[in-house]
């Protein structure tokens, strides 16, 4: 009778909250922008991280990761809480989220830790939770009293059905065969809801997205957030470290380009003695988004058939992300401006071809973007 029921004294919990990033947030600051930070609460605890702020940003990669200590039940609302951060008066709230992780806890779809798609041992993928799947399945089995898991050679029994997969493993030809059964019962555990007398999915690993709220702008969403919540009781094994989702720092590189010559460019002046035409050629280039470090040749003088000799070494300095292939831009978007704003762009290289002018402005002949 009392089957699935939560027990009727404290416990103490272990959450982990990770917040990766929010997107279309409503601009707290005049200029259209927003300086997001993250709040937490619950209980009685605050964890603020306002000195980990984004500035002029409305879709913010955050990579933060906190672990508070509850109690349920008395510790069951979690808040997150997305502000502006400012440097003269109060900081704006933009919103905030409301999660009932009681009734998380509690759940029999399992949504404590989400169930990942595969089980390994180390690296950037190591299984969090704090009980292998192997003793996940065998409680669910003893909780819903269904009998098993009986774990054979390649195969795994619960009640009627059988599960057939990999238990033997080898990394090293020399080395001697492991036997492990984590990898079919993860299996098993993902093809819950297909077993006689249970008949319902385990939350898998996943990302939420959840809209944010203002209490002064009642049904109007203020942006979202994603994010995902781990709960492990503080009666169990304890877990492994928090994962590391702080975002991937850009690359320093150098861009090298030699500029040989030029054939065939247009002939944009001409001798009003002679009408013979020529140009005085030079180049132009720079890395799209920094236009700040353009560079130029000499100017070739007098070409009479669009042929410019240079031997021209332009030298650029930027930051990219080979995983994201983008380049990261840092800079203030005005003089008036007093954070600096990030943005992630394709790196693309231009050259520009230009005729020279003493007594007026040079003349525009030609443009090339190369897609580095």
């Amino acid at each position: 009778i009392l089957q699935g029921i939560p027990s009727n004294h404290s416990v103490k919990v272990l959450i982990r909250v990770y917040i990766v990033a929010a997107f279309n947030l409503s601009p707290a600051d005049p200029d259209g922008k927003s300086d997001p930070y993250i709040v937490l609460r619950l209980g009685n605890t605050e964890i603020k991280d306002r000195e980990n702020y984004i500035p002029k940003q409305l879709n913010p990669i955050f990579g933060r990761s906190f672990e508070i200590q509850a109690t349920f039940p008395k510790d069951s609302l979690l808040t997150v809480l997305i502000y502006d951060h400012d440097f003269i008066g109060t900081d704006d709230l933009i919103g905030e989220t409301k999660i009932d992780l009681e009734n998380r806890f509690y759940s029999r779809h399992r949504a404590t830790c989400g169930l990942q798609s595969q089980y390994e041992i180390e690296g950037y993928n190591a299984w969090r939770d704090a009980t292998k799947p192997s003793e996940i399945l065998t409680k669910l089995c003893k909780d819903y009293r269904i009998s098993g898991p009986f774990m054979r050679p390649g195969e795994i029994q619960v009640g009627t059905k059988i599960f057939k997969g990999q238990t033997v493993f080898t990394e090293d030809e020399n080395e001697e065969p492991v036997e492990s059964y984590e990898h079919l019962s993860l299996k098993v555990l993902h093809a819950w809801e297909e077993i006689p007398g249970a008949g319902y999915k385990l939350v898998p690993e996943h990302i939420e997205t959840r809209p944010l709220y203002h209490k002064d702008k009642p049904g109007m969403e203020q942006g979202r957030v994603q994010m995902w919540v781990d709960m492990f009781p503080n009666d169990m094994p304890l877990p492994g470290p928090p994962v590391d989702i702080s975002p991937r720092k850009p690359k320093g590189y150098e861009l090298r380009v030699i500029i040989w010559n030029t054939e065939d460019v247009i002939l944009e002046d001409e001798n009003i003695f002679t009408g013979q035409k020529s140009s005085d050629i030079y180049i132009k280039g720079w890395i799209k988004g920094l236009e700040e470090d353009k560079q130029e040749t000499d100017v070739h003088y007098n070409s009479l058939t669009g042929e410019g000799n240079f031997n021209w070494r332009f030298v650029f300095p930027f930051h990219y992300l080979p995983a994201e292939k983008q380049m990261v831009v840092t800079k203030r978007e005005n003089i008036f401006s007093l954070e600096k704003t990030e943005r992630k762009i394709p790196a693309e290289l231009v050259l520009q071809v230009w005729d020279f002018e003493r007594l007026s402005s040079d003349d525009f002949l030609g443009k090339y973007a190369m897609d580095l």
